[in-house]
């Protein structure tokens, strides 16, 4: 009686366990070509990925890679350090406004981006203010908005880091900087800017 043949298993790696053992779609492509089957997924065949990982070329090319990525992250870190260092350091000075003045700006600069609602949002009515018709409370929010307004051409700052979790990290430091040179330039603003602060760390 004819013992039956053994039926060898046929095994496939996907795309995702091939960038885990270190290719790159590069590679794969240089390397492996078409794939050895495409339905429903991308596969290729264990043996002949085990293959070309045996060649020269394949270890060379992830030796590389390796390196290549390392570097990129040694520069990534040392931008990302520069970048939160400028903004540690940035001077954010502020003009030195009369009470009188600075509530007048404020009014104006509020005024203005209601407008700019009216403009960018259908059915809204622009409603003018002026310091003389504004709650003490209220022209305190505005005051503090204006000048944050002067300070944010420094958010420029924020494009300099990496993409990733340090773009938070510069927002909080430059929010909390800007907060910081409001209150020390405009005492009896300090409370308002502590106010604004906590709710923007509550977002």
């Amino acid at each position: 009686m004819a013992v039956p043949h053994e039926r060898k298993t046929v095994t496939y790696l996907s795309l995702d366990t091939l960038l885990a053992r270190g290719w790159s779609p590069g590679l794969i492509r240089e390397l492996l070509g078409e794939p050895d089957r495409s339905q429903p997924v991308v596969l290729y065949l264990t043996p002949r990925v085990e293959e070309a990982e045996r060649d020269g070329a394949f270890q060379r090319a992830r030796e590389l890679s390796v390196r290549r990525s390392a570097a990129l992250r040694r520069a990534a870190t040392r931008r990302r350090q520069s970048a939160l260092e400028a903004i540690r350091t940035v001077p954010l000075e502020l003009p030195r406004l009369s009470p009188d003045e600075l509530a007048r700006r404020a009014v104006e600069h509020r005024n203005l981006l209601d407008a700019q609602r009216a403009c960018n949002h259908w059915g809204h009515t622009p409603a003018p203010a002026s310091v003389e018709s504004t709650l003490p409370a209220v022209l305190v929010r505005w005051k503090v908005d204006y000048l944050r307004h002067l300070l944010a051409r420094h958010r420029v700052l924020l494009e300099a880091l990496p993409p990733g979790a340090s773009r938070p990290e510069g927002t909080r430091l430059l929010r909390e900087r800007t907060y910081a040179a409001i209150a020390a330039a405009y005492p009896e603003l300090a409370l308002e800017c502590r106010r604004q602060l906590a709710m923007a760390r509550r977002v």
